[in-house]
């Protein structure tokens, strides 16, 4: 409950007022006077954002926490097929948001909300799906397939079948594909401060694009130090130098754009 009040105090900050300024961002003005979208749809589209965050994020997890299973040489079934990636990924999104993917009809979200989380379940399982040939390689260490890669399959798929963007994004990235935009190295950088309150989104609404945007804060845990951790510009098992991250510290943001005539 803690956390839905946080997300909601922030996108109240963002839609009330004429530019507000908050955490050093400008934001554009109250959405219902200048957007003619009404408060309570841009409230709605800001909750289906960070679900479809969460849920991207929590695949990720899951994903994360299989890694060594998938990188056992002498292991040819990795044990993580699409249905069991499910299984995993709806005790993990039920974990961190409260919703049952498996009973969407009865849950109180956004029927917009419904749509796209099934919509990114079914994209995440065909990532998974196609990705068992390459994790059940036999007598090879890293496959290669990773939250990232994982993260940024299932974004560009999501992206083209619904039309709301989704990207993984850091101050910093590994893959140049990922930088940040103007706006997104806004929000990276106000997460990087450690005494930004963890978990809270940034949103805002754009009167020029018609746009809602989200950003949602990723953290590191002890699966990603293995390769984002110490010491810092040693090679990973990918090939890439470590960041030299520490366990709980900001590691860039999941960005979510969807159009406000959704």
């Amino acid at each position: 409950m803690l956390s839905r009040l946080r997300w909601i105090t922030a996108v109240l900050v963002v839609v009330t007022g004429s530019e507000v300024e908050h955490g050093g961002l400008s934001w554009a003005k109250d959405a219902n006077s200048d957007t003619g979208i009404a408060l309570q749809k841009v409230l709605e589209l800001e909750d289906t954002a960070r679900l479809l965050a969460v849920l991207l994020d929590s695949g990720r997890s899951v994903i994360n926490e299989n890694q060594v299973l998938f990188d056992d040489p002498a292991k040819r079934e990795n044990g993580l097929t699409p249905d069991a990636f499910e299984r995993q990924l709806t005790d993990m999104f039920r974990s961190r948001s409260g919703i049952d993917l498996a009973d969407l009809k009865s849950t109180r979200i956004p029927a917009t909300a419904k749509e796209w989380l099934r919509d990114l379940v079914i994209l995440s399982k065909q990532v998974v799906a196609e990705a068992q040939p390459e994790i059940s390689r036999p007598q090879v260490g890293s496959k290669g397939f990773i939250p990232a890669v994982y993260g940024a399959r299932v974004a560009t798929r999501f992206t083209k079948q619904t039309g709301v963007r989704m990207k993984q994004t850091a101050l910093v990235p590994r893959n140049p594909e990922n930088a940040p935009d103007s706006s997104e190295r806004a929000s990276l950088e106000i997460f990087a401060d450690p005494n930004y309150p963890r978990e809270r989104v940034i949103s805002e609404t754009s009167v020029s694009s018609r746009t809602l945007r989200l950003m949602f804060p990723l953290y590191t845990t002890r699966q990603c130090l293995a390769c984002h951790g110490e010491p810092k510009g040693t090679l990973d098992k990918t090939g890439y130098p470590r960041e030299g991250l520490k366990l709980g510290q900001n590691a860039g943001a999941i960005s979510v754009v969807i159009p406000l005539s959704k």
